[in-house]
Order: structure tokens, then sequence, then C-alpha cells
């Protein structure tokens, strides 16, 4: 025999749940709680994991190759100065003009042998335009000892290069390499000041050069080795990509950061289904929260729900309020949870964990900063609670099914 719920019936059903959820405020709270520090607990994570994803993406971004290079096409098999290529101004002029690149930066990169009294190291030499690289990676914000660029041909070195070369701002620097087409290159540089990078690889190799001066000492008048494109976003590049390819002459090519750096994308990718192995353990741990306390809901009401039926109430009936029941607890619970992440993560993504000890050193060591980042980001907060709320909704079928089995007969006992 089925039942039909009319929908002032439906609607009374609703106002008895509703009601019913205050009669134990204790237990009803107690089942909302379980919900929302699940809401909480799992946003954190996904926001630990996507910082971490955005902070290595911008890493490499903002901090060295943009978002995507423009080379010569034999660049990326054999990076060197022989195969840079001269800018034309209509090429950057398009560039610059299209929709989603906020900057075109001009570089010319090649290595070097650089030497101060007995100490000798080889490093990478950046030559940059300095107001655009200020621009693209805050260099100036990174000076630790002397002065951002205060002369054409004064150069910048990182700082744990400095130690090891026994150099501090004001003190010459020699340095020595291979210029276009096999001349030599050489020439002392006095030191304007010591940059302190958040990629300690690089603090510990590189060296930024006026790209004049840099052009001059490589005797590579008018060319680069990429034209670095910085946009809002990955995205904004992404869609942008099209248009770039259109204005690239013919021994040009567009590289991505992806096609640049497969270690570190390949790295995220393995990451992502290492954690995602965590987020479901978090998940199953979350769930059988929920579902004690559900669990324990239909225990302590099994008297009353029994005499609901001994005095003619229809278990589909029966069956729907308490299904009503979970689900207002699930949205109270969600909407609690994701309003209480927002406060929790807003202060981690400004206030990074630092990382100490041996775990810290090795993170250093392989050219990450060592701090826990947490990402501002409304859609990791979405689909938490979402995964939360569907797994509440899953629960919500176990008093569900069980109201079909309640008999009356503990309720007429009693």
């Amino acid at each position: 025999m089925t039942t039909h719920i009319s929908s002032g019936g439906f609607k009374s059903i609703v106002k008895i749940a509703w009601r019913n959820l205050w009669r134990n405020r204790k237990r009803t709270l107690i089942t909302v709680s379980s919900i929302f520090f699940g809401v909480i607990f799992s946003a954190l994570m996904g926001s630990m994991q996507e910082g971490s994803y955005q902070k290595m993406i911008e890493n490499v971004a903002r901090f060295y190759a943009g978002h995507a290079q423009i080379q010569q096409k034999d660049y990326p098999d054999n990076q060197s100065i022989n195969n840079s290529f001269i800018a034309s101004d209509s090429l950057v002029k398009r560039l610059n003009n299209t929709e989603g690149i906020n900057m075109v930066v001009p570089r010319l990169e090649s290595f070097a042998l650089a030497s101060s009294g007995n100490q000798t190291e080889g490093i990478l030499v950046l030559g940059v335009n300095p107001d655009q690289e200020d621009q693209m990676t805050g260099l100036s914000d990174k000076i630790v000892e002397g002065t951002y660029f205060d002369g054409p041909s004064r150069l910048l070195a990182g700082k744990e290069l400095a130690e090891n070369l026994g150099i501090s701002p004001g003190d010459t620097l020699v340095m020595i390499s291979q210029g276009l087409h096999g001349v030599s290159a050489f020439g002392k540089y006095p030191v304007a000041g010591l940059f302190s990078h958040p990629n300690p690889e690089l603090n510990r190799q590189l060296i930024y050069l006026p790209l004049d001066e840099a052009r001059y000492f490589f005797q590579a008048s008018n060319r680069v080795t990429s034209l670095a494109l910085v946009g809002k976003s990955q995205k904004s590049i992404d869609k942008a990509i099209p248009e770039i390819k259109k204005n690239l002459e013919q021994d040009q090519i567009l590289r991505t950061w992806q096609e640049m750096f497969p270690a570190i994308l390949q790295q995220i990718e393995s990451d992502r289904a290492t954690a995602l192995i965590m987020k479901l353990i978090l998940y199953l741990i979350i769930g059988f929260g929920i579902l004690g306390t559900v669990v324990m809901l239909m225990a302590e009401r099994q008297h009353e729900l029994s005499v609901m039926v001994a005095v003619g109430m229809y278990r589909s009936k029966l069956a729907l309020m308490l299904l009503l029941e979970i689900l207002w607890m699930g949205v109270m619970g969600v909407v609690a949870g994701f309003i209480g992440s927002l406060p929790v993560i807003g202060w981690f993504a400004n206030h990074p964990v630092p990382i100490s000890g041996q775990a810290g050193e090795w993170m250093k060591n392989i050219g990450f900063e060592p701090y826990m980042f947490f990402a501002w980001d409304v859609g990791v907060f979405l689909e938490q609670m979402l995964v939360v709320f569907i797994l509440t909704l899953l629960i919500s079928f176990y008093p569900f099914v069980r109201a079909f089995k309640i008999s009356p007969i503990v309720g007429l006992r009693n």
C-alpha cells in the first residue's frame, strides 16, 4: 500500500522535522558540529593543497620565467646565446596589445664564470630591463644589502652567491664567458646590491645585469633569448595563446611554463594524486563521524519513533520526516562550516606556516620556500561544502531506511 503525501501534508512534515531539531538541542548541536568541523577540516586541506600549487607556479611565473615565453625555435634544445633573436618593435607592440597579456619583458640569458679574489663560481647571467623586471618580479623589494640598480654597469647578485664569492655591495666582480658566435666576453662590474630570492637555487647562482650592459658583454646587440609574457593569471594567458601564435615570426615559438618546467608540472600532478587519497581518507573519517551521531540519534529516539508508528503514523511519512531532519542539520552544518572556514583560511592565507628543522632545510635544498601556504580560493570552500553535504545526504538514507523497519510493539509495550 502506497501513501500519497499532499503539499499540505508535506509542509506539515517539514515543520515537524524543524521543530524536532530543537526538542533536543544538544543532540542537534552535536550532529551539526560534526558536519561543521568536517567542512572546516576538508576546506583547510584543500586550501593548503591549492596554496602549495599556486606558490610553485608563482615562483616560476612571477619570479623568473613568466607564464609563457617567446623563444627562437632552436633555443629549447640548445640554450646558447647563438640561438637568441631580435625582438622587433612591431612584435612587442602586437603582444602588448593582445588581450590577456599584462607585460612583455625582454631577457638575455647565458652562463659565465664569476671571480672575486681566489673564489670562482659558475653563474647564470640574466640581462633585464630594470623597470620592467621590478614590475614583474618585485625585484627591488628583495634587495637585502645595497641598492637596486643605481648605475648602467652595476649588477645585482644573489645573497648566497655573494657569500660564496666573498663579495658585498661596492666590491667588483670579474666575469668571463663566450659571447655571440664564439667571441670572448670579459668584464668587470661593481656590485650594486644583493637580493634574496624566494627560490634558494637562484640565490646561489643568479646575477642580474641591465639589459644593455648584458648585450654589450655578450656582444649581442639588440638581441634577446626570450620575451617573458605575464598575464593576470595562467587562464588569461591560455586564452591568449592562439592570438599570440599568430603574431610570431617564422623562427619563433611560444612555450608555456608547463613546457619549460615539465618536472614541476609532473610534481603537481603526482601530488594531486597523492592528495586525492588523503582527501578520501579524510572524507571517510568525516563520514563516519557524521554517521556515528546519526546512529546515536536513532538509538535515542527508538521509543519515540515506535510510539509514533503505534498511534498510526505512516512509516513513509516518518521516513520523510527523519530524512528532512538530517538534511536540515546538513544544511546548517555546511553553511556554518563555510562561514567558519573563511576567517580561518583567511588568516593562514596571509600568515603561511613556517616549516623548521630538517623538513625546512630539505625544502630549501630542493628550491622551495620552507612554508606551508594556503590558497584563498572560494571554489575550494564551495567544493568542500558540496562534498560534505553529499556525504550527509548519503548518510541520511540510513534513518530513512530504518524508519520502514520500526516496530510499533516497542511503543505499545512501553
